[in-house]
């Protein structure tokens, strides 16, 4: 059995490729659903064409797993993990250039390993051709789907602050839900929650959802979120969500949710709410172009492709890995 250190590993090849996904389900509490209207109605979107759009999203690849033995002989899983994230900027209504559109295009990989092993060193550097890879050590006391979950997070608030800054877009569409991390350092990001866990309306205002066309959005209704993720992006605060119609779908499929920190105050909230549900729809894929339509929008679906092979060949450093670490 080769070594790694001090360990002994093995690679564990039985497996499917990935962590087991494990995604952040916060549990969020109903505050008030008539902060904006007790009115339930549709509310229709308001025009911006013309307006500027800021999409960040994050992946994440598993390269291997290995299970790392001690010199007691106890046994712990590892991996070997690639996460990526950037921003692609979009104004509507002109010619957008891939070149001048992605921005701020990040990758960075791991080794995460169980508390309990130290390898002591910081990162392992690995030659392919004439590329080196250096995977960063990372211990942790937590699952590690969900720790490499956090480390994207982390990854995605760093790119979309700077890419902020330097852009002054009038959107920010962040792909998902909206972290305490967003709050503190005051970035007016709108998250963009493609799947219904839960639904943040009262059972008696659920109708408005039949009712709902392309291009309306249901009132703000004010959430306390109390998240179940540790580290940063932890802390509990509260949030105005919405649901927009994006397609003809049938029923909740064809509607999104987005969320803003409360922070920003209701009158901004308003009028990114209103923004949102002219523009998402216009986004939205269709079966042909995307499995994921029509909730998988199509400038995430071009960001998340091109942040893919950013990571590069999962084949070629799988390979790598195996024949430099048995060696």
């Amino acid at each position: 059995m080769p070594l790694l250190g001090r360990y002994r590993f093995s690679f564990d090849t039985w497996k499917l490729l990935e962590i087991e996904e494990e995604f952040f389900e916060e549990s969020e509490e109903i505050e008030d659903a008539e902060i904006e209207s007790s009115e339930w109605e549709p509310i229709g979107g308001e025009p911006c064409d013309g307006i500027s759009l800021l999409f960040v999203d994050g992946v994440r690849r598993t390269e291997h797993l290995i299970y790392v033995e001690d010199e007691e002989g106890r046994i712990y899983e590892g991996a070997f993990v690639s996460i990526g994230a950037g921003a692609l900027l979009i104004r509507h209504g002109s010619v957008n250039r891939a070149q001048e559109s992605f921005h701020n295009l990040s990758v960075r990989r791991y080794l995460l390993l169980r508390k309990e092993v130290d390898l002591e060193v910081r990162s392992l550097r690995f030659t392919l051709g004439e590329a080196s890879l250096e995977f960063f050590v990372e211990r942790t006391e937590k699952e590690l789907s969900p720790f490499v979950n956090e480390l994207m997070t982390k990854m995605e608030s760093s790119v979309a602050g700077g890419a902020y800054r330097e852009l002054k877009p009038d959107l920010m569409i962040t792909d998902g839900t909206v972290h305490y991390s967003a709050k503190v350092k005051d970035l007016p990001f709108v998250g963009y929650v493609k799947k219904h866990k839960k639904l943040y309306v009262p059972s008696e205002r659920a109708g408005i959802f039949r009712r709902l066309k392309v291009g309306e959005r249901t009132p703000i209704v004010k959430v306390h979120s109390q998240p179940v993720m540790e580290g940063e992006g932890a802390k509990s605060f509260d949030k105005f969500t919405w649901y927009v119609r994006i397609s003809e779908d049938e029923g909740i499929s064809g509607i999104a949710r987005l969320e803003v920190s409360a922070g920003i105050g209701l009158k901004r909230a308003k009028e990114l709410a209103n923004k949102t549900a002219y523009i998402i729809p216009k986004f939205a894929s269709t079966e042909f172009s995307e499995k994921r339509a029509p909730h998988n929008l199509l400038p995430i679906k071009h960001l998340e492709n091109l942040l893919r092979r950013r990571l590069g060949s999962q084949a070629l450093i799988r390979r790598m890995l195996v024949k430099e670490l048995s060696t």
